[in-house]
């Protein structure tokens, strides 16, 4: 699904669906198999007329099976993706904005050029894979309770204590 995003944005147009997660291959390739949720997206156009300033607004949800990093058990995860960008016309204004955000003079609302042929499934799935967490951990970890925690050996200055006392 193609759009002009320019054009769809002065517009106020809004485009939603669902997707099955297989299909987004980018935001499958590390992840375990199956991957068979759904997700849930939209995309809003806005445009601000005395500005002139374009925007789009992205949401999606749906559940990822990810690797648990703490004991590395697979488990459904929901990523939740609530977005807005702002439109520029050239890579140059996004080159900009970018120097001027990493000068910490920049508005923290990201950016990006308006395409004529923006891939509306692959936007959503950008913001999808910049939503999964670096390390995913269960809240607790299934059968934490039921490992026994090791022995305590005693330490080795436990001795020094027994000088202080004669």
């Amino acid at each position: 699904m193609v759009i002009d995003a320019a054009g769809f944005a002065r517009a106020g147009q809004a485009l939603d669906g669902r997707i099955g997660t297989a299909e987004l291959t980018r935001l499958c390739q590390d992840l375990p198999e199956p991957q068979n949720g759904e997700i849930r997206w939209q995309v809003r156009g806005r445009f601000d007329a005395p500005s002139g300033r374009a925007w789009l607004d992205v949401e999606a949800e749906g559940p990822v099976r990810v690797i648990c990093q703490r004991c590395l058990e697979a488990f459904s995860l929901t990523l939740r993706v609530s977005s807005t960008l702002g439109l520029v016309e050239t890579q140059a204004q996004l080159d900009a904005m970018d120097a001027l955000e990493a000068e910490g003079d920049g508005p923290e609302t990201e950016y990006l050029v308006a395409e004529q042929r923006l891939d509306v499934l692959g936007l959503v799935e950008d913001e999808l894979i910049l939503a999964l967490p670096y390390a995913p951990r269960h809240d607790v970890c299934p059968g934490d309770g039921d490992v026994p925690e090791p022995p305590r050996r005693p330490s080795p200055f436990a001795v020094l204590e027994r000088f202080g006392k004669d």
